[in-house]
């Protein structure tokens, strides 16, 4: 059944493409997210999943691939893109699902699955806030409310990651819930000129309430992702 599922949704999307009537490249000129066909992005990931309080911990390599564009509703351009993982020392992707991002003079969209957010405002600027949840119904799990405030917390000329020089950067803050009895929830995201994402991290961790346990952050489920760049270019 995950197998049809991944077919079918491979060609729902290939037909979505096939309206595509023009072979030119279409390119989108925001410098923090680059869009282009062929643009790719590949990511080492280290993520702890917790499930009843047991931990399991895993590595992996992330690409993620602009495959092609079409126009939408709005008769702007939304861009395609694969993303596929593979375990550390080997070759071969496996495709493990489709988003799709849409840049306007004023925002980035990207739809992760069928769930859209405001990723960035344009030009983006330190103390800047937006509702990232703008375009979907989800509720703030740490606070209740349908908002997602997102805020811009730094900008710079130089950012470093595993001695690589990345150039300017923009840094967002999702989430920084420091509650820590019952909901721990940290969310950031920081974009790197000319290349897109270059790191994410989310920390989103449920503590037992029990008596017993209540106030002693002992995890009973939940998820720590760290993904941070390796590689990027035209393929």
């Amino acid at each position: 059944m995950k197998h049809f599922v991944k077919y079918l949704t491979g060609m729902v999307v290939m037909a979505v493409v096939s309206c595509d009537s023009s072979d030119e490249p279409r390119i989108v000129t925001n410098d923090f997210f680059p869009l282009k066909t062929g643009w790719y992005q590949q990511y080492h990931v280290e993520e702890t999943v917790y499930e009843l309080g047991v931990a399991q911990t895993s590595a992996y390599e992330l690409k993620t691939v602009v495959v092609d564009s079409f126009q939408n509703e709005a008769g702007r351009f939304t861009y395609v893109i694969h993303r596929s993982t593979r375990s550390e020392g080997e070759t071969g992707w496996t495709y493990l699902d489709t988003w799709s991002a849409s840049l306007t003079g004023k925002e980035l969209v990207v739809q992760e699955g069928n769930i859209a957010f405001v990723k960035m405002k344009f030009p983006p600027a330190e103390g800047q806030q937006w509702n990232g949840n703008t375009y979907n119904n989800l509720v703030n799990a740490a606070t209740g409310k349908p908002e997602d405030l997102y805020t811009v917390t730094e900008t710079g000329e130089e950012l470093v990651i595993d001695d690589q020089v990345l150039g300017d950067y923009v840094t967002i803050e999702q989430e920084d819930n420091q509650e820590f009895i019952v909901f721990f929830d940290k969310r950031l995201e920081t974009y790197a000129r000319g290349i897109g994402l270059v790191y994410r991290e989310i920390t989103q961790l449920h503590y037992c309430t029990q008596t017993g346990c209540l106030g002693q952050q002992i995890v009973q489920d939940g998820v720590i992702y760290k993904q941070t760049i390796m590689s990027y270019g035209l393929e």
